[in-house]
Parts: structure tokens; C-alpha cells; sequence
């Protein structure tokens, strides 16, 4: 039943069925367990409970103030979030709530008791400190379309981060998404409401050949700029943060040995047509050239970004997820990843039917046989990962391959399409 849900509600509705039936309720009615310090979180509970029903404010604003961080004793351990199919221990659930509930507290607090000015710097600081969450949509040609149902869910049930980056396909997705207004979004999902021809109609494959040998890829990069251009507008990264508050993030690759891989928004590329970024991100060796940026400068007029002939390809190939450079720029500390790429997608797939208890994992020492293998493992991997940059100093081995296969390829939370082989047969061309 949840593999064949039409809708949340409806998975929702088989995935709490089944963990009545497996005895998951259980597990979530025990505070007890070695994933995390219910202890502490109990108590602050409790203390919560008892300064919502004070009114304490300034206590309120303490207690928030302290309890206010990403993993706070231990409970954004993922093995909490994986033993069920729905939710987490009733503690957690609770705690959170509750925290919830003082902070409208402290929004709804009124002047006498609280100044508006210092009720703006305690949320502004509390935000600061707990730091920001940004959605980031990897590369991975037609089966970037999986993104799609991605945005539709969050955007749904109001989880839409505002920061959003894209690589590849990822960048046609998060392009749509940063041009859009909330009251736009659902536009996004009507069928036909998106001009899809990417690619070009296949043709003679004498052609492409011709193409091939001469000029170095198959296909002619004017149609997925045409189509970008339709679906996205000459909009600049800056005109569509304005527009929409939106926060659209762009990775690209250099296509010569002097430039580094840059991440475009209204921010480090406030000129640059998003639809150009787009492009870039998108032009795989072999299968596109490379291309130039397109800016718009003070008078409307679209002109080259770069004075000198600087060229880009796909973002994916070195920055899939650009996690290090968004902290920087926006305190981004934690990462929704929209996994999509075809080399990524078979080693982290994990069908349900293979779901084991991570309480137990954790309970129980492995077996020296386990402990060994691990081990062996570790120095296999780490001997040929060595070897392997070792050619890449070399000169033996590209150092584009060095950068596409040892890059990050998930965040704090990762979702990934169900694994199908007959996925592969049609990932290069329109949806």
C-alpha cells in the first residue's frame, strides 16, 4: 500500500498501519535508549511544561536559548529516524512540540511584558545560532525529474526551505522553483505547464558522429538554451531573489585549468541570467559544449559576464552539492539532499525490505569476524582511493575524474528514487 499511495496522506495513513503491526509503537512509547540522552531531554520537558504554565517570558527566552541547537543530546541521530516508518520516540515528538509552543509564546508576548526590540534580537540571534537548512537537487539528466516530487511534497506541507541549489538538472529545477512565488509554486505542477524539450529530436546518428569527431560533443547546446529561455524569463539571480525571497543557488565547472568551480546567486553572481547558469550547469563534456555566462547589465541589454572568452560546463562533474560554500555564505548547517545521480543512486538505495532495528545495531558489539571485515575493509578503500590521487598527480588519470568520484553525495537527510534498471534506457533524452 505505500508503494502504490497516490498521496502523503494516504502512505502516511499504510506507513502508521505497519508500524502498529510490526510493534514499532512500542519502541516510540520508551524514552529509554542508547541513541540518545532521554534524560536530559525529559527534563527539559519538564521544565518547558512548567514555565509555559508560569508565563514566565524570560525564562521562556533562557530556556529556548540554550535547548535552541541542531542534535540537542543526541536526537537527530539518524538510527532515531529510520527504526519506524513514521516519526521518532514520543519524547523527541514531544520535546519538540513543546518548543514550538514557547516560541509562539515569546511572538505573542505583549510590549508591556516584552519590548519589540528586544523580542526581534532574541529571534534573530536564536536563528542565527541554530543555523539554517537549504535544499540541494543533484545532477542526474532525465532522472532529475525526481526532484519534481521532492518540491511538491515539501511545498505542500509549508517545508520548503527558502535556500535551494541545483547542479546539472538539479539547476533546471531549482531555476523553476527560484523564479516562482509562493502563490506560483503550484503552477509548477500541473502537467504541460513546462516546456520539456531539453534535447534535441533524435536525428541521424551520422550526424552527431560528424558533430562528434569535429567539435568535440552530440548535440547542439541552442535547444536546451531556447527552452530554458521559455520556462525561466531573462531574469537575473538578483531580479528573482527580489521578486520571490527565494534563495536559488547554481553550480558550474570551469572548462579550462585556471578557474574554479563557482557557485552562482544573487549574491556572488547578482547579474548573471539564471538561465544561462542553468545551461552551464547542464553542458556535460561530450554531450554539450561548453558555454559562456549571460549577465544583464544597467541598461536591460544582455552581454557576455566575462570580458575574456571564459567558457563552462556541468556543475555536477566538481560540485554536486556545493555544502561547504553555502555555509559560508548563508550559515546553512543543515542539508535536504535530492540524490538523482546514475552512479549514486544503486549504492544508496535501501529498499524497505531490508529495514533492520538500529536500536540493536547500537545495543550489540559487532563479532570479531564483523570488526575484521570492517577493518579490511577500510584499508582496501583507503589504500586505492591513495593510488588513485596518486595517478591523478601523475598525470595519469584526469583530475575532473578525481573531483566527480571522491565528492560528497549526501546531506543530513538524503532521499533517493527507488533503484530500476530500465531507468537507465531513456536518460538522455526529454521527459
Amino acid at each position: 500500500q505505500m508503494d502504490n499511495a497516490t498521496s502523503y496522506n494516504e502512505w502516511l495513513e499504510a506507513a502508521r498501519a505497519l508500524d502498529e503491526i510490526e510493534g514499532h509503537d512500542r519502541w516510540k512509547a520508551e524514552d529509554e535508549s542508547e541513541l540518545y540522552d532521554s534524560k536530559l531531554i525529559r527534563d527539559r520537558l519538564q521544565d518547558m511544561r512548567r514555565l509555559e504554565a508560569s508565563k514566565d517570558i524570560q525564562g521562556i527566552m533562557f530556556n529556548l536559548r540554550s535547548g535552541l541547537v541542531r542534535g540537542l543530546g543526541g536526537v537527530g541521530n539518524q538510527a532515531l529516524h529510520t527504526h519506524c516508518y513514521v516519526g521518532t520516540k514520543r519524547l523527541i515528538e514531544e520535546h519538540t512540540g513543546q518548543t514550538l509552543r514557547l516560541l509562539k509564546m515569546v511572538h505573542d508576548a505583549p510590549e508591556e511584558q516584552l519590548p519589540l526590540e528586544k523580542k526581534l534580537a532574541f529571534f534573530a540571534e536564536s536563528r542565527h545560532a541554530l543555523g539554517k537548512t537549504a535544499l540541494l537537487l543533484s545532477g542526474g539528466a532525465s532522472l532529475g525529474m525526481y526532484h519534481f516530487g521532492v518540491l511538491k511534497a515539501l511545498h505542500e506541507h509549508n517545508l520548503l526551505p527558502r535556500i535551494i541549489s541545483g547542479s546539472s538538472a538539479g539547476s533546471i529545477v531549482a531555476a523553476l522553483v527560484g523564479v516562482r512565488t509562493v502563490e506560483e509554486m503550484s503552477e509548477l505542477f500541473v502537467p504541460g505547464s513546462i516546456d520539456l524539450t531539453f534535447f534535441p529530436p533524435a536525428g541521424s546518428f551520422r550526424r552527431k558522429l560528424k558533430r562528434l569527431l569535429l567539435e568535440g560533443h552530440l548535440m547542439e547546446v541552442k535547444v536546451l538554451q531556447r527552452a530554458l529561455r521559455i520556462n525561466l524569463g531573462d531574469v537575473t539571480f538578483y531580479e528573482a531573489y527580489e521578486r520571490t525571497g527565494r534563495i536559488v543557488n547554481i553550480t558550474v565547472s570551469p572548462a579550462n585549468d585556471y578557474e574554479r568551480p563557482r557557485l552562482l546567486n544573487y549574491l556572488t553572481s547578482p547579474n548573471v541570467l539564471i538561465w544561462s547558469a542553468a545551461c552551464a550547469s547542464c553542458a556535460f563534456p561530450i554531450l554539450f559544449q561548453p558555454v559562456e555566462l549571460v549577465a544583464k547589465n544597467e541598461a536591460g541589454e544582455m552581454v557576455p559576464y566575462h570580458l575574456t572568452d571564459v567558457k563552462w560546463k556541468d556543475g555536477s562533474l566538481q560540485t554536486d552539492l556545493p555544502i561547504a560554500r553555502l555555509s559560508e555564505l548563508f550559515n546553512v548547517n543543515h542539508f535536504i539532499v535530492s540524490q538523482t545521480n546514475p552512479h549514486a543512486i544503486p549504492f544508496m538505495c535501501k529498499p524497505a525490505r531490508i529495514r533492520k532495528s538500529s536500536e540493536h545495531r547500537a545495543r550489540h558489539r559487532p563479532s570479531i569476524l564483523s570488526r575484521g571485515w570492517n577493518v579490511m575493509r577500510y584499508l582496501v578503500t583507503s589504500e586505492l582511493a591513495h593510488r588513485f590521487k596518486q595517478a591523478v598527480t601523475m598525470g595519469l588519470v584526469p583530475k575532473l575524474l578525481e573531483a566527480t568520484l571522491f565528492q560528497r553525495l549526501s546531506g543530513d537527510i538524503t532521499i533517493v528514487p527507488p533503484f530500476k534498471a530500465c531507468m537507465y534506457t531513456n536518460i538522455i533524452s526529454n521527459p
